[in-house]
């Protein structure tokens, strides 16, 4: 279940400027009279003419590469020097040249356009998914069996994604996605009306029985997760649809321990196939009936 599509990456080059798109920031009048005021009320596109200059020499030629008038270009350099103060450009014969003041105004146009050009290329790939923190919830055993290759796949393919996983029981999960502090969960269904989602799988889950037991399951003891669980209440429904009534001897939320616990022959128990499967052959080899099945929702 989640909150907004999973996230990918994608690998910047060196951020251009596209002048054309640079309008000039909209200002209330009151806050026109402050701003003109101000030194630093600079413009992005004021500061890409000041670059221009300084890279191509003469307003001529800075104007042609920007595609603007020269007067267009001539008029904002003016404009700018009274912001600033100082003036920006001096006589040198015939031609135009940049002022001390006006190298380090280039100077500084220079980082900031690119400092703009990246934000605009994150803020960007965020908006596509590409780029950010993703977090994911899941249960205990999809965090064991059922996503790590899956998990690992995505660490490689989207570097620039910043992954952080939590793991816990579906009714935290979902309490934590509808806080906004989880982006996806992957959890027990059924799904919740408050959340999109979709099937990841259908899991069938097995009874298992302690090595050697000659008990039938009505007569023994069992290891189960917690009252409250969605996974305890597909146990349950289970279970009593065969006439079994368990007794508990120990509860846990991590099937894995409750694999160890069969294992080492403290009770019987309902587990997926999969923590099954990395606990021990032997308790492999126990599974009896399929007792009921779970879906996992993401």
């Amino acid at each position: 279940m989640d909150r907004r599509s999973p996230m990918t990456s994608r690998t910047t080059t060196e951020p251009a400027v596209n002048l054309d798109a640079i309008e000039e920031p909209a200002v209330r009048p009151t806050e026109a009279a402050d701003a003109d005021e101000s030194p630093l009320n600079l413009h992005l596109q004021q500061l890409a003419y000041v670059r221009a200059l300084e890279r191509w020499g003469t307003a001529t030629e800075a104007a042609g590469r920007l595609q603007v008038s020269q007067s267009a270009l001539s008029q904002s350099l003016s404009q700018l020097e009274r912001r600033l103060g100082v003036p920006l450009l001096e006589r040198d014969g015939r031609r135009r040249q940049l002022t001390e003041a006006g190298r380090e105004v280039a100077r500084f146009a220079g980082e900031t356009l690119a400092r703009a050009g990246a934000l605009r290329d994150w803020l960007e790939a965020y908006a596509e998914g590409r780029a950010g923190t993703l977090r994911v919830g899941m249960i205990d055993a999809a965090s064991l069996y059922a996503l790590p290759s899956a998990i690992r796949a995505f660490r490689e393919s989207h570097p620039e994604v910043q992954l952080e996983l939590v793991v816990d029981r579906s009714g935290v999960l979902l309490e934590r996605l509808g806080r906004f502090e989880l982006d996806l969960a992957f959890v027990v269904g059924p799904a919740s009306p408050e959340f999109d989602a979709v099937e990841v799988l259908r899991e069938p889950l097995y009874l298992y029985a302690p090595p050697g037991t000659a008990e039938e399951p009505a007569d023994g003891e069992w290891v189960l997760y917690p009252p409250g669980r969605q996974t305890r209440r597909i146990i349950d429904a289970g279970l009593a649809a065969r006439g079994i009534w368990p007794r508990i001897s120990l509860e846990s939320d991590n099937p894995a321990v409750l694999g160890q616990m069969v294992a080492l022959g403290l009770g019987w128990s309902v587990l997926p196939e999969g923590v099954v499967e990395g606990v021990s052959p032997e308790l492999a080899a126990s599974r009896r009936d399929q007792i009921a099945e779970r879906t996992l929702l993401a």
